[in-house]
């Protein structure tokens, strides 16, 4: 399949329409860069099926489409058209046998609407891929290397380059037919559980009704005992119950008379107890009044006594105290007399010795003046010698260091100097250095800002690519989740509804007769003049499905017929085949039908008539109103009964809740089993559940779309983030190696220029030292020449000083001796009028209290004697009370214990009285209590008998009364009768509910089971051929991959040497990881290098070794075409010549397109292609034929 011609429209730059037509041997397209020859390339990509905006070098696919430009306005569609000749040796699809010609068209819309064709004729995107399947020719083979993808070859992973040697093997096609037996195998495996899934179902159903038909039969035998046994003692008490009965009727008028009697007399003693009993009452209040009485009397005389007592005792204690008081107070007065004559004689003793004190007092102060100023001189004039002195030391010290501090300045400004020499020449070197840091570090910090600002770019890239890879993972788990879920709901939906719709069909629950009538007719049952069962015929809303249900009742499963001898001869049929009973409804002609009825609407709870309500057909209309005509629907029973008393109409009424009240009376309610019961609910169900079916599955088959879209999104961005990290890892290393020597560089002028501020601060700092050892030199000298004057005026000083205070030494002596002969006589004398004045003060303290003690003794005196005289009077008071209380407490007293005596006579009858009528209440209790014994066993038996006749009713729908004549002659029943009847009672509680149609059930689901089985077997052994066919093709895909690669590693080897002019390589396989088969791993040596890896080889070297691989790969299985787009872009001129070489003799075998900007690569191609852009956006083709111009100018040169 050689390529023969490309037309392009629209796509990227080519706005107009451009065709390259394309001959064998080698076809060159060049140009100057940015003129669209790449887009050459990606057109031939895209319209073979490249699906990735990316790998086109857009960010969506629209952007393959013209976008205008200064001049020219934007298309909106795009097209390229590929023309492939076909060989003989071509294998392609059935359909396109015998063509010379192929051509493939893609195009596409700015709505987003795409086309895909071959030969004109639209077909899917599948059909494309498989028609390049195996041939080395597509979107990912190797048949098209275009910029950036040589490196990639060697860069890549060893997965990743495996692929270069399935393609030339032809396993892509084995493992597409492996991923189509994939899906087979995964819809096999639904299939299969969704079987499986149903036939346990079935399995558990079937033993589920297995046990319930064995239980149903054991049901009725126990069922029948119970009954038998049941009536039997039910008679026999009811006849027992009626005889009890009677009994009681007459012991109760006996009981009634003697309990009236015992009545009559209780009330008499009642009253005559009352009457004694308000009369003692009275009696008692009195007796309470007097005792009270009584009692306060002698709670007086007891407080008079009290209050005696404690008066006089108090009187006994005030008149001792008085008579004490008394005593103390004549000895006072005479104490005070005596201490008034001692204070007069102190006081004229303490007047003289305070005048002779006083006179040499004066004389003291005098000579300690005289002292104190003598003092005062000599501290003063000692002070200023000591200060002179300190002065002197001070000026002597001063002109000491003054002369040694000139010694030391001399030496100081000589070293300075020194200092500052070295320092200048210091600076000069350092700022030179300066200079030749800052150079280097601004040429480095360029180089990291650039590489920075590279590494923000591929950063923020990647982090979107990230994001956008999050979202779409996000995506496509919730995707996942919604399409297991979908899956699921829609298998078990699906599941539903095909068991309902074969119960429908096999009409399971139906009568055998009409089974078999229906099964008989099947699909042709109208032509047969069948119309179906009355349950398929009609329909009705949600609402009024259970009543119309309830009203019809087996007439559900009467089929509908067209005359009444298509009913006699189904009837015949049923009775020739034995096939069980059915009932069968002619349409009734129309004079036939009864009249409808019209219903009060506007009694309450009446909701419509039923015809109204239900639809069928326009020819059975005739049978629904046969049916219905006369039935309406009510709210509830209620409802029912209030219009059926009202109603004058002979009509059926139904409630909502399915309760019938039929014209002839019968009244029918309860839930009620059956097959026909819930048919109309089921058919409506089936009719739901298929709309419900179609629409999840539309919604599943959405999710699962974009569940595929998603996880081809998830492919892609993962592969730009894998490069991303790649080219992010190697500007990190780039960027930290830089920043690393940025670092250096900063450091070391920061060193330098901290040296250069450090010597200019230090020469800064020399020089202001210079100045100042200079200035300080001629302070000195002055401070030299003004010491040694101050030194000479204070030694003179000093000497006065010294005379003077020798003197006033002398004078201090004189007065100190005067002072102390006077200190000790004033001494003498303070002592003694001290002593005087503190006797003289004790006399007059000890004065003044004893004049306050005798105040206080009067006053005590005072208010005893009016107390005396106070407790005195108020014991004559209370004796005289006392006296009256006492007589009074006597007489009432005596008047008390009469009245306790005529009281306890009282008590005592009435006490009598009321025991003989606690004995009568109690002999009356006795009859009540009989008479309602017997009236309660009356109403017991009523209710038992109520009881029993309901239970008998309830149990075995019989009237007992009417079943008595059957059992009263027999003999009772024995306990063991009795226990046995417990016994089976017991059982049939343990046996729970018991489904009656459990037989027919069973026998119809095991045929069911067997025909399930069957698909079931069916499903596996297609399993088992679909693994055992992925099994051969991984078997045959690792085979070919394997002799591939041992043939293309040999050619690698032969091509590696003549490509690089020496050297060595091979093709290594990786081992083979857990799920994962193994990669093929590049190893090269190139001549003059050691074996090393291959990210360390240059990038000629890796160009040239992916050249090589490609070539070798060409050698085995070479592709019809080959398109290199600026393969030889990194190549040297010599490499340039054995690359042009190698594709010179490969081109014989295959057709080269090559894009490149080498002028020795141009003169190798037969034709030239010139790709120019005379308009800014717009590219436009020229082409030359390369041999023909050559024969033109040989045949020129000849002539």
């Amino acid at each position: 399949m050689r390529i023969k011609r490309l037309d392009i429209t629209g796509f990227k730059s080519f706005m107009e329409r451009s065709v390259f037509t394309f001959d064998e041997g080698v076809t060159g397209i060049v140009g100057p860069n940015g003129c669209g020859k790449s887009n050459v390339v990606d057109s031939i990509r895209w319209v073979m099926g490249e699906q990735s905006a990316k790998n086109l070098r857009g960010r969506g696919m629209e952007d393959v489409i013209f976008n205008g430009s200064e001049s020219k306005p934007p298309l909106s569609m795009a097209e390229v058209s590929l023309t492939f000749h076909v060989d003989e040796t071509d294998t392609l699809p059935a359909h396109l046998g015998g063509i010379p010609e192929v051509t493939v068209t893609r195009r596409l819309f700015r709505n987003g609407e795409s086309e895909y064709l071959i030969n004109k004729t639209t077909c899917r995107l599948l059909d494309i891929t498989e028609l390049f399947l195996g041939t080395g020719v597509g979107t990912r083979a190797y048949s098209i290397i275009e910029q950036g993808r040589v490196g990639l070859i060697v860069s890549s992973k060893p997965e990743d380059r495996r692929h270069l040697i399935e393609e030339a093997a032809g396993v892509t096609k084995y493992k597409s037919r492996r991923k189509a037996a994939e899906r087979k195998l995964e819809a096999t495996q639904a299939n299969l559980l969704r079987v499986t899934d149903i036939t346990n179902e079935l399995e558990r159903r079937l033993e589920s009704l297995s046990r319930q038909a064995k239980k149903a039969e054991k049901y009725r035998k126990l069922k029948a005992r119970m009954r038998e046994i049941d009536l039997h003692s039910a008679s026999h008490r009811f006849l027992a119950l009626h005889a009890e009965a009677k009994q009681l009727q007459e012991k109760l008028g006996g009981v009634v008379g003697e309990e009236r009697e015992g009545l009559e007399k209780m009330r008499e003693q009642e009253a005559a107890i009352a009457e004694r009993r308000a009369a003692l009452e009275a009696e008692t209040q009195a007796l309470q009044k007097l005792s009270a009485e009584v009692h306060a009397l002698e709670s007086a005389v007891q407080r008079a006594d009290q209050d005696l007592a404690y008066w006089h005792k108090d009187l006994e204690e005030t008149s001792a105290r008085v008579a004490q008081s008394e005593v103390e107070l004549q000895a006072l007065k005479a104490r005070q007399a005596e201490v008034a004559e001692t204070m007069s004689s102190r006081e004229a003793e303490l007047s003289s010795i305070a005048g002779s004190w006083k006179e040499d007092e004066v004389a003291m102060r005098v000579a300690q003046e005289e002292l104190r100023r003598a003092g005062q001189l000599q501290a003063e004039i000692g002070l200023r010698l000591e200060q002179e002195r300190a002065a002197l030391v001070t000026v002597a010290s001063r002109l000491a260091n003054h002369e040694s501090n000139l010694v030391n300045l001399a030496r100081q400004k000589a070293d300075l100097e020194a200092r500052r020499a070295r320092n200048r020449a210091e600076a000069d070197g350092l700022r030179e250095q300066e200079k030749q840091l800052e150079d280097a570090r601004q040429s480095v910090a360029r180089q990291v800002e650039d590489r920075r600002h590279l590494s923000i770019e591929i950063a923020e890239r990647k982090g979107q690519e990230e994001e956008a890879l999050r979202r779409t993972r996000q995506a496509f788990t919730e995707n996942e989740v919604q399409v297991i879920s979908l899956r699921e709901e829609l298998s078990d939906k699906r599941t539903r509804l095909a068991s309902l719709e074969a119960l429908q069909k096999d009409y399971e629950g139906f009568d055998k007769g009409v089974r078999a009538v229906m099964v008989r007719a099947g699909e042709e049952a109208r032509a047969q003049g069948i119309f179906g069962l009355v349950a398929d015929v009609l329909s009705t809303t949600p609402r009024y499905e259970r009543a119309v249900e309830a009203v019809l009742g087996e007439r559900l499963q009467h089929v509908v017929v067209e005359s009444r001898a298509k009913g006699v001869e189904l009837v015949e049929y049923l009775k020739d085949a034995a096939e069980g009973r059915g009932s069968f409804l002619p349409v009734p002609p129309p004079e036939r039908l009864p009249p409808e009825i019209q219903p009060d609407r506007s009694h309450p709870g009446v909701l419509a008539r039923a015809l109204d309500e239900v639809t069928c057909e326009p020819a059975l209309q005739p049978v629904v109103r046969l049916l219905l005509g006369d039935v309406i629907i009510v709210e509830d029973l209620a409802s029912a009964r209030g219009y059926a008393e009202v109603t004058s109409e002979a009509c059926t009424l139904v409630t909502l809740e399915g309760e019938v009240f039929r014209a002839d009376g019968t009244i029918t309610g309860g839930e009620r089993e059956g097959a026909a019961v819930g048919a109309l609910q089921k058919k409506r169900e089936i009719a739901e559940l298929a709309i419900e079916v179609a629409r999840v599955e539309e919604r599943y088959n959405e999710i699962l779309t974009r569940h595929y879209t998603l996880q081809k999104q998830m492919g892609d961005t993962e592969d730009v983030l894998k490069g991303l990290s790649r080219n992010q890892h190697a500007e990190e290393l780039s960027l930290a190696s830089q920043e690393k020597d940025l670092h250096k560089a900063s450091e070391d002028l920061a060193r330098v220029r901290d040296r250069i501020r450090a010597v200019d601060a230090e020469e800064t700092q020399l020089a202001h030292m210079y100045e100042g050892l200079a200035h300080e030199e001629e302070n000195s000298r002055g401070e030299v020449a003004h010491g040694q004057t101050d030194r000479e005026a204070r030694e003179e000083r000093v000497k006065q000083l010294l005379g003077e205070l020798e003197s006033l030494k002398q004078r201090a002596d004189a007065a100190t001796g005067q002072l102390t002969s006077l200190k000790v006589k004033v001494a003498a004398g303070g002592e003694r009028g001290e002593a005087a004045r503190k006797e003289l003060e004790s006399l007059l303290a000890q004065r003044e209290e004893m004049a306050s003690r005798v105040r206080k003794l009067e006053s005590t005196v005072r208010e005893g004697a009016s107390r005396v005289e106070d407790f005195n009077r108020r014991i004559g008071e209370t004796e005289a009370q006392r006296a009256q209380k006492a007589e009074a407490l006597r007489g009432a007293t005596e008047g008390l214990e009469a009245r306790r005596a005529a009281h306890t006579t009282a008590t005592g009858e009435v006490r009598d009285q009321e025991t003989a009528l606690r004995e009568l209440r109690t002999k009356l209790d006795g009859l009540t209590q009989g008479l309602s014994q017997m009236t309660l066993r009356e109403r017991e038996i009523s209710l038992e008998l109520e009881h029993l006749v309901a239970g008998v009713r309830e149990r075995h729908a019989v009237e007992l009364p009417d079943e008595v004549h059957n059992y009263h002659l027999l003999p009772s029943l024995s306990e063991e009768a009795e226990q046995e009847l417990k016994e089976l009672r017991a059982q049939v509680e343990k046996m729970g509910e018991i489904n009656l149609t459990a037989i027919d059930e069973h026998e119809e689901l095991t045929q069911r089971s067997a025909f399930l089985l069957a698909q079931k077997k069916d499903l596996s052994e297609s399993m088992e051929k679909l693994q055992e066919a992925i099994r051969r093709i991984d078997a045959s895909s690792r085979e070919r991959f394997k002799q591939t690669f041992d043939i293309v590693n040999e050619k690698f080897q032969a091509i590696f040497p003549r490509l690089f002019g020496g050297g060595r390589a091979s093709l290594v396989l990786t081992q083979e990881g857990q799920g994962t088969e193994p990669g093929v791993e590049i190893v090269a040596q190139p001549p003059g290098k050691k074996l090393q890896s291959m990210n360390l080889l240059s990038g000629g070297e890796k160009a040239l070794t992916a050249v090589a691989l490609i070539f070798a790969i060409f050698l085995i299985k070479p592709t019809p075409f080959c398109l290199l787009d600026e393969v030889d872009a990194p190549l040297d001129e010599g490499n340039v010549g054995r690359y042009n070489d190698m594709v010179k003799e490969m081109s014989k075998q295959s057709q080269f397109i090559l894009i490149t900007h080498n002028k020795r690569t141009m003169e190798v191609a037969d034709t030239l292609y010139g790709v120019t852009m005379e308009e800014p956006g717009i590219s436009k083709l020229v082409s030359v034929r390369l041999r023909e111009a050559t024969a033109a100018n040989d045949n020129t040169s000849v002539a």
